[in-house]
């Protein structure tokens, strides 16, 4: 997915206009997140979701969280932390069978 903190790394692209299927006021929201590392994508969707009103209660529930924030974010919930240095990323693939898998890659 693409999102605001993409745009000066990708450019800008057309997108479709976000909907929710559910009202957001008053609601217990749970974000879900391959991995979190600056914090950025995490905002960004904030950004959007109180664009569609005030939730009672916002949870973070990752994969990984691999440290390195930039902003003050943090997981309610992680499957596992892993520290990294700048130098590489975590790859999320997914193969034909469906299984999922995270891929230590140089960041170059």
């Amino acid at each position: 997915a693409m999102h605001r903190d993409d745009f000066a790394r990708r450019g800008l692209s057309a997108s479709a206009q976000t909907a929710l299927p559910f009202d957001v006021n008053g609601a217990d929201v749970l974000l879900l997140d391959d991995v979190l590392y600056t914090g950025r994508t995490i905002r960004a969707v904030l950004n959007e979701l109180f664009d569609f009103g005030r939730p009672a209660c916002v949870r973070l529930a990752v994969l990984v969280d691999r440290g390195g924030r930039e902003l003050p974010v943090a997981a309610d919930f992680a499957a596992t932390t892993l520290a990294l240095p700048d130098t590489q990323l975590l790859a999320l693939a997914r193969a034909d069978d469906g299984a999922f898998s995270l891929k230590v890659e140089d960041n170059t």
